[in-house]
């Protein structure tokens, strides 16, 4: 399993815990808005990613994530100098 598959399914089943969405139905092209997570759920979920994946997030970083695309990408920078 490649790096970005695996990602991709851990963040899935992240962001399947804080909403009502399944992890079947979570994308790349997902708008974290449209995702129905809240501004606290938002903060909750990047706390919960930053513990799952071992780095820490900047306030500038978390608030230029729009989409799961995003994320992932972000994963991938911080894991990749970590």
């Amino acid at each position: 399993m490649s790096d970005q598959n695996n990602i991709e399914q851990r963040l899935s089943a992240l962001i399947a815990e804080k909403t009502k969405l399944n992890a079947t139905d979570i994308h790349p092209a997902l708008n974290l808005e449209d995702s129905g997570l809240d501004s606290f759920a938002r903060i909750e979920l990047i706390l919960v990613i930053e513990e799952e994946f071992g780095f820490e997030l900047s306030d500038a970083e978390s608030a230029n994530v729009a989409t799961i695309a995003d994320l992932i990408t972000l994963i991938k920078e911080k894991t990749a100098t970590s």
